[in-house]
């Protein structure tokens, strides 16, 4: 005795739907019936991939997805987007990036941002990471991060692991003063040596336990990785790539 799809109870087929991406559902169930249109809208959790070519399913379901990838650097309103968890911008653009708003995604826990190489994360937008106005950020991977001056109040307390690219090392260490619970810093350095700022004691017993470190280019002096070091006495975990023209020993 065979089986129809449509005779399946409603619960049975959201335990189906759960496996599909939300592209794979509307493209395969909707416009079937009404009934399977409105289990599709009912749903939640959903997780959506966006191209070129997809660009209207954002509209259709903002509010349901929760895991949202951006690929491409397209105008696209995210404004309805209330209930992300999860954002990744993999080439994000001026547009994108200004709505990341902690009013608009207050329950973020996972960000990803890469623009384009010459493109710099904005100042107001590092105020809004790293100001805690979003509560339950834990893990951020923020390219271009080169504007960074820390302001009175200037604090992410639930940031627990940050991956940053940066051309200003004082960056460094102005973000672990900014994130006082931070686990794990990855820190991939491209620019030329500056002077590195004496950061303020209280960065001095910092509790980072992880700390990578980038510098492709080997413009990291032995000044900057000791001022850098003298900031993370706790670190059990480093790794350093890199070309150090000054020896360790």
């Amino acid at each position: 005795m065979s089986t129809r799809l449509e005779s399946l109870p409603n619960e049975i087929l959201t335990d189906m739907f759960i496996y599909f991406d939300i592209s794979s559902l509307y493209h395969s169930f909707s416009g079937l019936n009404q009934r399977f249109n409105n289990l599709i809208q009912s749903l939640k959790h959903h997780a959506l991939i966006i191209e070129k070519h997809n660009l209207s399913l954002i509209e259709l379901y903002a509010s349901q997805i929760m895991r949202l990838k951006i690929n491409t650097p397209l105008p696209i309103d995210i404004n309805e987007c209330s209930n992300l968890i999860s954002l990744e911008l993999c080439q994000a653009s001026k547009n994108q990036i200004e709505q990341i708003r902690s009013d608009i995604m207050p329950n973020l826990v996972y960000l990803t941002i890469i623009p384009p190489y010459h493109i710099s994360l904005p100042m107001e937008f590092t105020q809004e990471v790293f100001s805690n106005s979003f509560h339950h950020l834990r893990s951020a991977r923020l390219s271009r991060l080169d504007t960074f001056e820390l302001l009175p109040g200037f604090q992410s307390l639930s940031l627990r692991t940050l991956y940053i690219t940066c051309t200003n090392a004082n960056t460094i260490h102005r973000v672990l003063q900014a994130c006082p619970n931070l686990f794990s810093l990855h820190a991939q350095f491209f620019g030329q040596h500056h002077h590195i700022v004496e950061p303020i004691s209280s960065v001095y017993n910092h509790s980072l336990e992880k700390f990578l470190l980038d510098d492709p280019y080997h413009n990291f002096s032995f000044d900057t990785l000791n001022t850098i070091f003298l900031c993370i006495p706790n670190v059990k975990y480093l790794v350093l790539q890199f070309s150090c023209r000054v020896p360790f020993i």
